[in-house]
């Protein structure tokens, strides 16, 4: 009962795994333009006169952003 358990929660995390992460065929965007992106991104945000907190942000949804293409989606 035991191996039963453990090999369908080992299945489940394989699927998981495989179902979140997007396989390689489907890479349509090269990491060179999500880090150009990036890039200018940052750049926009650290010339904006906004404060310390809105900067920060700023920066974070740009993190996001590379993130998220770096992965496909």
């Amino acid at each position: 009962m035991k191996k039963a358990v453990a090999l369908t929660v080992a299945a489940a995390l394989v699927l998981s795994a495989v179902l979140f992460f997007p396989s390689l065929t489907e890479a349509s965007v090269p990491a060179g333009t999500c880090y150009d992106n990036w890039d200018v991104c940052r750049a926009r945000a650290f010339q904006s006169d906004e404060g310390v907190v809105r900067t920060t942000i700023l920066l974070t949804v740009c993190d996001v952003g590379l993130g998220k293409c770096l992965l496909g989606y």
